[in-house]
């Protein structure tokens, strides 16, 4: 994966959200699970939980770590890059 680094020398991890329909995300190393309910992605700064409705990938470059979607965005949940909620994740994904 292409890691951009900002002035910090930190990856570079944005999350753009508009009216709740499209969303994109870089600083993206994996997709961990996918449907029309939910995505989760493995990011630079630890899980995040997509969370929607009709939800369908439409931009996928992961050598760049960047990925596009559109659907109806419920939610955004972010769980620490050490695991701690691991479990809460599994739970959630596998209702």
């Amino acid at each position: 994966m292409l890691e951009t680094k900002g002035p910090t020398g930190k990856a570079v991890h944005d999350v753009i959200l508009n009216s709740r329909e499209r969303l994109n995300i870089n600083g993206v190393k994996e997709i961990i699970n996918y449907d029309e309910n939910s995505v989760s992605l493995k990011t630079v700064c630890g899980e995040i939980l997509i969370e929607g409705e009709n939800i369908k990938i439409d931009i996928l470059n992961i050598e760049k770590g960047e990925i596009g979607m559109h659907g109806k965005i419920s939610g955004l949940n972010y769980f620490d890059a050490a695991g701690n909620d691991k479990s809460s994740l599994l739970s959630r994904i596998f209702k």
